[in-house]
């Protein structure tokens, strides 16, 4: 566990604080079936499976770390849109039932699509009204931070052993985060967060970020930049998710699949996703001390 901030108690309220930690949830990676483990017989990826995670698990983890850097002074439930409970009304519930007066919703989510902006608006209008009594702010997403990007790296080095040595050009990294529909989310945040990588990699790496499905920038965009464009004779990707579940098995690893057989020429490798890190969880800490800072400078104005 990271030390706690020793400013941080001075950037929550005095009173004891409701943190809603929500996630999207997901039905699936609860078992040792749903691991990614599980869809390769050979064993040729253990990595992915990083001792079988469990979705639910795995946010019950970082909802713990985050309690851990917040302190005593905030009460952390975790929540989700969809499939895990407490939805988001149960767990505003359980705060108003604990007698907390002020709420914060914290969307840890890494995109900024239909669930963290139009749904999440949906979302907050409706928590205010089932408990008028409750001051609820919302903060900002995960969004671009360059701790995000160092976790990315990471996970490119862990495949380093599995890359194979190249006569020439650099090293291609694909980025690919779930897909979301362009009206909802440009992603000039995931290009910005793309040219950030590659910045911190250096000379010997070319970074192209893409979505799983619905919107641009594609896979097949991406690795074609990557391969005729940019002279790579190796791509590693990396999913921009949370953990082995229905977006990396059917889209990432299915895509990467029918791209291999396009550049058969080119190693195409599938490193871990995100998972559960300590660095990602700091970030959605200081969102939500930083909604605390702007609340007490916009009382002293």
């Amino acid at each position: 566990m990271v030390e706690q901030d020793k400013n941080s108690d001075k950037q929550l309220p005095d009173d004891k604080c409701g943190i809603v930690l929500l996630c999207h949830g997901s039905q699936r990676g609860t078992s040792k079936s749903e691991c990614s483990c599980a869809w390769d017989p050979y064993n040729t990826a253990p990595r992915w499976c990083r001792e079988c995670p469990s979705t639910p698990a795995g946010l019950e983890d970082a909802a713990e770390t985050l309690q851990g850097l917040l302190g005593s002074e905030s009460e952390v439930i975790l929540s989700c849109l969809e499939f895990i409970e407490p939805h988001p009304d149960q767990a505003i519930q359980m705060l108003v039932d604990r007698g907390i007066s002020r709420a914060v919703v914290m969307p840890y989510l890494l995109g900024n699509g239909k669930h963290a902006t139009e749904e999440m608006d949906e979302v907050l209008g409706e928590l205010k009204l089932s408990a008028p009594g409750l001051e609820i702010h919302l903060a900002q997403g995960l969004g671009f931070d360059a701790r995000l990007a160092d976790v990315v790296c990471d996970r490119l080095f862990e495949m380093h052993d599995d890359i194979p040595e190249i006569d020439e050009g650099p090293i291609g990294v694909l980025l690919v985060k779930a897909g979301t529909k362009s009206e909802y989310d440009s992603c000039v945040w995931l290009q910005e967060l793309g040219i950030f990588v590659e910045k911190k990699l250096g000379t010997g790496y070319a970074v192209e970020v893409a979505q799983s499905h619905y919107g641009d920038p594609t896979m097949e965009y991406a690795v074609d930049a990557l391969v005729k464009t940019r002279g790579v004779q190796v791509i590693v990707c990396i999913p921009y998710v949370f953990f082995p579940g229905l977006i990396l098995q059917r889209n990432i690893a299915g895509g990467i699949a029918e791209l291999q057989e396009l550049y058969k020429h080119v190693p195409m490798l599938i490193a871990p996703p995100l998972g559960v890190d300590e660095r990602i969880v700091q970030v959605a800490a200081e969102r939500i001390r930083g909604v605390w800072q702007d609340n007490e400078s916009q009382g002293d104005d």
